[in-house]
């Protein structure tokens, strides 16, 4: 690849949709509030508005001044990739090294941004089920039974729920019974391992689920987390993407800048499976 060839925008975009199909917990929160990020320690606002009045009709009409809350979603985290690429191995090379790895760059960043979302179980404030994956016959469909009722308690919207889940749960859940009975669905589930959907959840796999040991007692448990798409916001952006020549070799060096923060602004609209396994 020739520098004076390199076009910072059309990599950004190459990054970016790279990155956006790498992401599981980052397909699952809104981003209506990204706008432009220029550097570390932006703000992005977010204004949502209250709920208004419904009053009884007695032959007039009074109007309210709606009102809206705000939030502030600071851009709050920085991740750098950066590799170099020899003239001899782009030479004899079948494919375009850094455009390899330049998608390479994309999901190693994509991973770090979902264990950052992940980790903001924490706030989730809509409940906690409990499930023993180390049980005979664990109850794992009851418990996804149970985290719907959690959001339906909550007047969460049915549409855009999702649940992500760790390998562990997803193949305990596989051999439930409850959930694989003899339907044409549990047949299909049987053959070829798709879930799909559960208890009215979208359901995603990722390794990234949170995984917690209790100190006293050595018990492993995975944090599974639930809500729906309106619960978390996210905001980020490649700011810098370079490719210059080195100094003191004969190599070619990219390094990428991304930018982002996250917030959950529905606590009510997340919730947490606290799995223990084995």
């Amino acid at each position: 690849m020739s520098i004076a060839n390199f076009k910072p925008n059309i990599w950004s975009a190459r990054l970016q949709a790279n990155l956006d199909k790498a992401l599981v917990f980052g397909g699952l929160v809104t981003r209506d509030w990204e706008g432009e990020i220029r550097e570390m320690g932006d703000s992005v606002r977010i204004n949502r508005p209250n709920n208004l009045t419904v009053n009884d009709y007695a032959g007039t009409v009074s109007y309210e001044s709606p009102t809206s809350a705000q939030t502030i979603l600071t851009i709050d985290q920085q991740k750098y990739v950066a590799f170099k690429v020899s003239d001899i191995d782009q030479a004899q090379a079948n494919v375009d090294l850094i455009d390899a790895y330049a998608n390479r760059a994309a999901y190693a960043l994509a991973d770090a941004v979902d264990q950052h979302l992940a980790s903001l179980y924490t706030a989730a404030g809509a409940g906690t089920v409990t499930l023993d994956l180390t049980a005979a016959t664990p109850a794992v469909y009851d418990a996804f039974v149970e985290a719907r009722k959690l959001l339906n308690k909550q007047n969460v919207p049915s549409n855009g729920r999702w649940v992500v889940v760790s390998p562990d749960i997803e193949a305990s859940l596989l051999k439930d019974d409850k959930f694989v009975q003899s339907t044409d669905q549990g047949d299909n589930i049987r053959m070829t391992g798709r879930i799909g959907g559960i208890a009215g959840f979208d359901v995603y796999v990722s390794n990234n689920v949170p995984t917690v040991t209790d100190a006293a007692t050595g018990a492993v448990y995975h944090k599974a987390v639930f809500g729906y798409n309106d619960a978390i916001a996210f905001a980020g952006q490649f700011t810098k993407i370079e490719v210059i020549r080195g100094e003191s070799s004969f190599d070619d060096l990219f390094r990428s800048l991304y930018l982002f923060g996250a917030k959950v602004i529905e606590a009510n609209g997340l919730g947490v499976i606290d799995a223990r396994v084995a």
